[in-house]
């Protein structure tokens, strides 16, 4: 039974995400985290309440005298077809895994986010250490099962973690099961090491 996520998102990254201002790879990281965190829910809404207050409160803004009519008018437009909604679960179940080493695959999830981001699933075998690197941007990894342990921290399932681009690591599996996470970076990793540039050409990271 997995027990109640210990690590959450900042409340910038919080905020971000209930406003509907962050990059959409990482907000699809943020969102499967919320989805599956009470905690980050009541923090979402709470953010999302102030944030409608705020609106409700702001001055009023002139509109065209036409406004309504054109609105009126559009009413009549036939819906366009409704889109597929596929849900987390649906998008990561697509993803093609792809082994880069020992005990270690990636998979690339195809949502959509920007051209310069790079949205991954990541598998390691019981044990296994991660490419030792840095980042051009932030990283955001939510565990979806198994444990991480980076840095002296463990990260179990429904845990998140945020990183800057500043940061080096060699991330690891804890424990006696695999461990799965979700990962976006701002542009690709940085590799500290020959295996580890090796293991980013053949991921594509």
């Amino acid at each position: 039974m997995i027990g109640a996520p210990q690590h959450h998102p900042s409340v910038e990254t919080l905020t971000a995400f209930a406003a509907g201002t962050q990059r959409a790879g990482f907000d699809f990281v943020t969102a499967a985290h919320v989805n599956m965190c009470a905690q980050c829910q009541r923090h979402v809404a709470a953010l999302e309440y102030v944030g409608g207050a705020g609106i409700a409160e702001g001055a009023a803004v002139e509109v065209d005298a036409h406004s309504l009519s054109h609105a009126l008018n559009r009413l009549d437009i036939p819906p366009k077809a409704p889109q597929p909604a596929y849900s987390i679960e649906d998008i990561l179940r697509k993803a093609k895994r792809r082994w880069v080493a020992p005990g270690i695959w990636v998979a690339k999830v195809e949502t959509p986010h920007a051209t310069e981001d790079r949205v991954y699933m990541l598998g390691a075998a019981p044990g296994a250490v991660t490419a030792k690197h840095t980042h051009e941007g932030p990283e955001f990894t939510h565990i979806l099962s198994g444990a991480l342990q980076d840095d002296g921290v463990i990260y179990r399932a429904g845990d998140f973690s945020e990183r800057g681009s500043d940061h080096m690591h060699r991330p690891s599996a804890y424990g006696d099961e695999p461990c799965i996470c979700l990962f976006a970076t701002n542009g690709p990793l940085k590799a500290q090491d020959f295996i580890s540039r090796l293991a980013f050409m053949v991921a594509g990271v």
